[in-house]
């Protein structure tokens, strides 16, 4: 059974490390000397343990690893996901604090603890998992851009995760209001409509709430204004084009909503760094290299 370690994973003196997995391929059974927290994105699987009590994957799922656990996944369809890696003496340090909270003691407290106990695994609704999101995409933004204060704005973000998430683990329906449940439905309007063109107006119209409240809400929620998260849905939709179809780029373009090739290769390398056909190829490339047990139909990638 292998045994990972942060050495190997980490590079740097960095408290946490994330890993994206789009998607996760089965991984065996293995434990590490860290933390990690893994969110379900997409899709499904199956999450293993050496005691034979398998628990069936979904989005929105939540896993927290403590370290020495042993794990590993199985079954999968489609299955993407975030792995953050976070260093024990974050939780030394902290431990003070972290005793405060709800639940501490069955999240934090790793000491002679069993590599038979099984990992915390609870599920996150949409809109909490967007929340999530949110917070993990700030604490990547400080951890790539590492301005000055970097890691005190990354360790911020990573006690707000954690907080939202024993919050949730205490209480499933936190936090509900009406203007919540507004953002969800217009959340839901755009990810059906993403290829079409959409108004503010008709954002009003169907969330019942003037433009200040939508644009406040939908930045809280998802972490970004509403028409950059009708792009990030039709950037998310072309990428499964271009892996599980043989459309060209300008029949992916058309079908995302786009009326410009060239406009639609310019928007998704500034989303992803890279063309579409360039994408394309590093899929491909990335599959090919696959020992042919672990080719399943998905990309390749390591579990963490």
């Amino acid at each position: 059974m292998d045994r990972l370690i942060a050495q190997r994973i980490w590079t740097d003196d960095s408290l946490w490390h994330f890993e994206f997995r789009n998607p996760q391929i089965p991984y065996p059974l293995h434990s590490h000397n860290f933390y990690e927290i893994v969110f379900i994105y997409s899709g499904s699987g199956t999450h293993v343990t050496q005691t034979g009590k398998d628990t069936r994957l979904k989005a929105g799922d939540v896993i927290f690893v403590k370290p020495g656990q042993v794990h590993g996944y199985k079954d999968i369809d489609n299955m993407i996901l975030m792995n953050i890696l976070i260093r024990p003496s974050f939780f030394e340090t902290n431990e003070q604090t972290l005793s405060r909270l709800p639940s501490a003691e069955k999240f934090f407290r790793d000491k002679g603890l069993s590599e038979n106990a099984r990992p915390i695994i609870f599920s996150l609704n949409k809109m909490q998992l967007f929340e999530v999101r949110a917070i993990i995409e700030e604490m990547q933004e400080e951890l790539s851009s590492q301005h000055v204060c970097w890691e005190l704005a990354g360790e911020i973000y990573l006690f707000q995760l954690l907080i939202m998430l024993l919050r949730i683990y205490n209480d499933p329906n936190y936090p509900n209001n009406t203007e919540r449940n507004g953002a969800e439905k217009l959340i839901k309007y755009i990810e059906k409509n993403y290829a079409k063109k959409i108004t503010m107006q008709d954002l009003i119209d169907n969330g019942n709430m003037s433009e200040s409240t939508i644009l406040r809400n939908f930045k809280r929620i998802t972490g970004y204004p509403p028409f950059e998260y009708q792009m990030r849905q039709r950037m998310f939709a072309s990428i499964q084009k271009l892996i599980y179809t043989d459309y060209d780029i300008t029949q992916i373009a058309y079908a995302v909503g786009f009326n410009d090739s060239n406009y639609f290769s310019r928007c998704f390398k500034k989303f992803i760094n890279m063309t579409p056909r360039e994408y394309r190829m590093k899929y491909k490339s990335e599959r090919a290299s696959l020992p042919p047990e672990q080719d399943d139909g998905n990309t390749a990638g390591d579990e963490i």
